[in-house]
C-alpha cells in the first residue's frame, strides 16, 4: 500500500528495517519515504514509517520515533498501528509531538485512512522546508495544517459522541431488557392466576 502510495505522488519508498541507518547499529525505521524532489525544490525531505502490531507505551513509542527520525535522517515519523494494538484515541489518524499515528486493519485495510496519513505527514515534513532554505509559501502550508488540525478535533469530539451513543445505547438495551423480563414476569403471573381458577 505503501509502494502505491509512493508511486502515485512520484516519492521513493526504501524498505530500511533490515539495516543499520546513521546511528551504530540501530535498524529503527521499517521504511523511508522520500519525498519527490519536484514538491521540494530539489531539498531531500524524508518520512520514516515504524509499522507496529504489538503493545508499546506512549512514552517508549515517543522515544522510538525519536530515534527512527535520526536514524534515517528524517523530518517526520508516521507509525502505523494494526487496530489490536493501537493506543486510545488514535484511529483513524492523529498527530502526536509532530508525528503522524494512523491505524489500519490488517485484516480489511482501509487505503484511504493510509493515505490521508501519508499525505499529512509529507505535508509536515514539507513545513521543515524553511529550514533548508527553500521557498514555500509557509502562510499556505500553516492554514492546511491548521485546517487539517481542525478537522482532527472534530473528529476526536465525534468519537467522544459516539462513546457516549454506544454507552447509552447499551443502557438503553439493558433497561429494555429489563421491561420484557418484568412483561414475562407480569404475563406469568396472570396465567398463574388464571390456572388457579
Amino acid at each position: 500500500m505503501l509502494g502505491a502510495l509512493a508511486r502515485g505522488s512520484g516519492d521513493i519508498l526504501e524498505r530500511t528495517g533490515t539495516e543499520a541507518g546513521a546511528l551504530m547499529s540501530s535498524r529503527k525505521g521499517d521504511f523511508v519515504l522520500t519525498v519527490n524532489a519536484e514538491a521540494t525544490a530539489g531539498a531531500e525531505i524524508r518520512v520514516v514509517v515504524e509499522c507496529k502490531d504489538r503493545y508499546i507505551s506512549g512514552r517508549a513509542m515517543r522515544d522510538e520515533l525519536r530515534e527512527a527520525r535520526s536514524n534515517r535522517d528524517a523530518a517526520v515519523a508516521l507509525v502505523v498501528f494494526t487496530a489490536a494494538h493501537a493506543p486510545a484515541g488514535i484511529a483513524p489518524f492523529d498527530v502526536r509531538a509532530g508525528d503522524v499515528y494512523c491505524v489500519v486493519d490488517p485484516a480489511a485495510p482501509d487505503a484511504a485512512t493510509l493515505e490521508a496519513a501519508v499525505r499529512l505527514a509529507r505535508l509536515l515534513a514539507l513545513q521543515t522546508l524553511r529550514e533548508h532554505d527553500v521557498e514555500v509559501d509557509a502562510a499556505a502550508v500553516a492554514e492546511a495544517l491548521k485546517g487539517v488540525r481542525e478537522q482532527l478535533e472534530t473528529i476526536r469530539a465525534l468519537k467522544l459522541t459516539l462513546t457516549s451513543i454506544g454507552t447509552s445505547a447499551k443502557d438503553v438495551n439493558a433497561g429494555l431488557d429489563r421491561l420484557r423480563d418484568g412483561i414475562l414476569a407480569r404475563i406469568t403471573e396472570a396465567e398463574t392466576e388464571l390456572r388457579r381458577r
